[in-house]
Order: structure tokens, then sequence, then C-alpha cells
């Protein structure tokens, strides 16, 4: 299983909050992959975050969007319930910087506020200049088709989340790889675009999955929020590989 990437979803976020430092610090430890989210502010500032709304972590009724990024740096971000503290919003270039020196794999998922920036893709490609482990995916197939375009030496990958999107899939030549949840982790999906030759990565993964010990051959990566599980599961594999 160790040609297989593992990403942390959103940092290490069943440890600590998504995407604040210290979810990143904590998949940087367990040495793997980070996935996280990139949102645009109105004045084009990019920062670290996934909903593009503020209720659930800020208790604000407003759009990342709508904002600047005076208006969000001071705004303090938690997860009601949960112990993991409070924190404050990441800006996108000091993580990605972070990550480029500590040679940590980035997969990058743009949100829609990208795409309503009218320079949101090139102020992207500027953050990413110099960053050589990384692929770049979305729900949004004419943004990633936009990044294509600016980056064509970047893997590509677009988020499926509906069974109808794959009769789209002989358009999507283009495309480097697939993203999409566990529960399409079956023949019935997996052989199309096994015929296709791209890669897949599977998100929603905890590491309890039975499947996790007998991937499809077109399971490139998984994006998990409890990395540690699923290195302990294919650690086990490997043991009982041994003679």
């Amino acid at each position: 299983m160790s040609e297989i990437e593992i990403y942390a979803h959103r940092g290490a976020s069943g440890h600590a909050l998504e995407n604040t430092w210290r979810a990143f610090e904590l998949a940087h430890q367990l040495d793997v992959g980070i996935e996280l989210d990139i949102q645009m502010t109105q004045d084009g500032i990019a920062i670290i975050y996934h909903d593009d709304q503020l209720k659930r972590l800020a208790g604000m009724q407003a759009d990342i969007y709508e904002m600047s990024y005076e208006s969000l740096k001071s705004l303090s971000i938690r997860k009601r319930f949960r112990r993991f503290g409070r924190h404050s919003i990441p800006l996108a270039y000091e993580v990605i910087d972070w990550a480029k020196k500590k040679h940590i794999p980035l997969n990058v998922e743009l949100k829609a506020s990208v795409a309503s920036h009218p320079e949101g893709p090139e102020i992207v490609c500027a953050l990413l200049e110099g960053v050589e482990d990384i692929h770049l995916s979305s729900f949004d197939p004419e943004l990633l088709r936009k990044m294509k375009s600016l980056l064509p030496h970047v893997e590509i990958a677009w988020i499926l989340k509906r069974a109808v999107q794959w009769n789209e899939l002989e358009n999507c030549q283009w495309l480097d790889s697939f993203h999409f949840h566990k529960r399409f982790h079956k023949p019935k999906w997996l052989e199309p675009i096994a015929k296709l030759d791209k890669p897949v990565r599977l998100y929603g993964i905890s590491g309890n999955e039975r499947f996790l010990r007998s991937l499809h051959p077109s399971v490139k990566g998984i994006i998990t929020d409890y990395p540690a599980r699923v290195k302990a599961v294919w650690a086990q594999e490997t043991t009982k590989l041994q003679p």
C-alpha cells in the first residue's frame, strides 16, 4: 500500500480544527500530504477555509466572497462541541510557502469564490509558483479548464459528486484524475474511469473501511481526517505479508 498517497483532509482534521495551522502541523508530523481549501476574498486575498459561508465556524451570517481580508483576519473560528480551541483563518500564501519548504505534497481544492473573482485563477497561479508536488481539484469543471490552460504542467482533478456525471466522462480526456466519495468505490463506477487510464482519489475515508485492504487498481490516493488510522491499517497488512 506504500505507493498509495495519503492526504490529511483539511489537515489532520480528526484531531484539530480543520484548515488551521495546528491541523497542518499534525499532518506533517504524520508524514502525509495535506488537502486544503482555497477561498478568495472580495479584495483578492486567498485564504484557507472550506465553507463559502462563515456561519459554521465563525458564527457570522456572511459569505467569504463578500468580505475583505481586513474584516476576516481578526476573526476567531472554532467548532462547537469539539475541544479544538479557537484559531484564526490562515493565509494561503503562508501555508503554501511552508509546505513548499517542507516538501509536503498538496491537494488544493479551489472553491467557488476563486472562480467568482475576476482574477482568482491568476492569483492562485502566482501562489503556486515553485511548488512541485501539487494537484488542483474542484467541483467546477470550467474553473479546472481555466486552471489547466494557465498551468498545463499541474495535475487537475475533477471532484465527482453525482452518479449522472459519469455520463460525461467521455468528454473528460483533458482532465488528469478524478476524486469522489468512498461510496463510489465499486466496479460500476471505477471501471469507466479505469478505461480512461485516469487515477482516482477517494475522500470520506475514516480508516475503518474493509476495502482499504483491497483497493481498486485505479485508486492512487485517499483523503482522510484520520491519516494515522490508515497508516496503521496498511502497516498491519504489510506485516501479514512478511514471511
